[in-house]
């Protein structure tokens, strides 16, 4: 690294004070002025995955003519997608000489050639956009580049925070308007994605834009994780009230230091009383002992999750007692369930394995075993989001029911040889 990227690098701690300060609409504009004045940049955009994960979408910088030739850009088909599929840094030579201008370039009139530096934007595993940033041909050493991950890094943690105050970059992300049951159940989910050194765990939701009934959500202590995933019967607005209710509801007891047994019989009981009839939600709860794969799980009336181990596939199933919110008597068994080192546990809703077009079979239980099978190199984030594509592609587009899949993969660290 050069002496020059030695002496930059703590100063992205400057950088982060001043997006601290910024107001909303100009957080990337502060980003890009501080690349500008330490490592020459000559643009900066930052492309934010919409809500289905089928494009990056950009985030309005600078001059409206400068900001105008930004364009969405495609998941799959282009380098900014690579970026952010792959986690990993892509590089592009652009010719400026020609129509087609840098990416992001504040100066598109600026002959000769340039890089374009495709970061991704994340915050632990969870994938929020790409920073592009355009750079003079001479300036990509390893020191630049080093200070270019770092401040990808600190505009994840900001984005992330900026949730929490601002519409701006949610309205971003959406390419057309969001259900009030989808929008409901957006506010309950966790981050998408987190992993440690012991396990990897992600998930999604479809259909991205009017999902009603389907929830997932966990909790990570200092050795244990709680996963649950759930379906509410019906759709729409009245299906998200009853997740809203249920998850709010095992949350609460989970945070009050209860079992995952209590924790049903939790939300079991709100619901009775709350939805007295013949409305119910399925789920499966997981609690497992991160340091040694060891757990119990409950069923609740819920498809049974998939277990990948060794490169095979196969159902793991729980015996299912009555769904959440029929009766305030019904009990929740736990059972025991023993992860091995490097398997992978896929918790889904029915929407996943009976999506189909009208008249056609259903993507079913085998036809995403091999799909398991096929992918055993993605990791989690990817290979939900691998999963819902395909799932959504086998229907033309059109699910006739909510779809969710989270996948956890359980990779301890090995203690040393003696």
């Amino acid at each position: 690294m050069t002496e020059d990227a030695v002496a930059v690098r703590p100063g992205v701690g400057a950088l982060l004070q001043d997006l601290d300060r910024a107001p909303p609409i100009e957080l990337v504009d502060v980003c890009a002025g501080w690349l500008a004045r330490h490592v020459s940049a000559q643009g900066c955009v930052v492309l934010l995955s919409d809500y289905a994960e089928a494009s990056l979408e950009p985030v309005a910088v600078g001059p409206a003519t400068a900001t105008a030739r930004l364009r969405p850009q495609d998941l799959v088909d282009s380098a900014a997608g690579v970026a952010y599929r792959e986690q990993r840094r892509v590089t592009a030579v652009v010719d400026r000489s020609g129509d087609a201008p840098a990416v992001g370039a504040a100066d598109a009139g600026v002959p000769g050639p340039a890089v374009v530096v495709y970061l991704p934007v994340s915050v632990r595993a969870e994938r929020l956009g790409v920073l592009a940033v355009t750079l003079p041909g001479g300036h990509v050493g390893g020191g630049t580049m080093d200070v270019l991950d770092d401040v990808a890094r600190v505009l994840g943690h900001v984005l992330t925070g900026a949730r929490r105050y601002t519409d701006r970059f949610e309205m971003l992300r959406r390419r057309r308007e969001l259900g009030l049951a989808a929008e409901i159940q957006w506010e309950l989910l966790p981050s998408l994605a987190f992993e440690l050194p012991a396990f990897s765990i992600a998930g999604t939701l479809e259909p991205a834009y009017d999902i009603g009934g389907d929830n997932f959500d966990y909790a990570v202590s200092a050795h244990r994780l709680t996963v649950a995933v759930s379906d509410a019967a019906g759709h729409g607005l009245r299906a998200a009230l009853l997740a809203s209710l249920s998850c709010t509801a095992m949350r609460n007891a989970r945070r009050a230091h209860c079992s995952i047994v209590q924790q049903a019989e939790t939300a079991n009981r709100h619901l009775v009383e709350q939805f007295p009839g013949p409305d119910f939600v399925t789920g499966l709860i997981l609690d497992l002992d991160v340091d040694s794969g060891a757990g119990t799980i409950l069923n609740a009336g819920h498809p049974p999750p998939l277990l990948v181990r060794d490169g095979a596939v196969s159902e793991l199933l729980i015996p299912p007692e009555l769904p959440l919110g029929l009766l305030t008597s019904t009990q929740y068994p736990v059972h025991p369930i023993a992860l091995q080192p490097g398997d992978r546990l896929l918790l889904l809703t029915d929407g996943i394995t009976e999506a189909h077009r009208r008249g056609e079979r259903e993507f079913g239980y085998r036809r995403l075993a091999a799909l398991l099978a096929d992918h055993r190199e993605l990791a989690p984030p990817e290979l939900v989001r691998h999963i819902t594509r395909a799932v959504i592609e086998s229907c033309d587009g059109e699910l006739n029911d909510d779809a969710t899949v989270v996948c956890l993969d359980w990779h301890p660290q090995q203690s040393p040889a003696l």
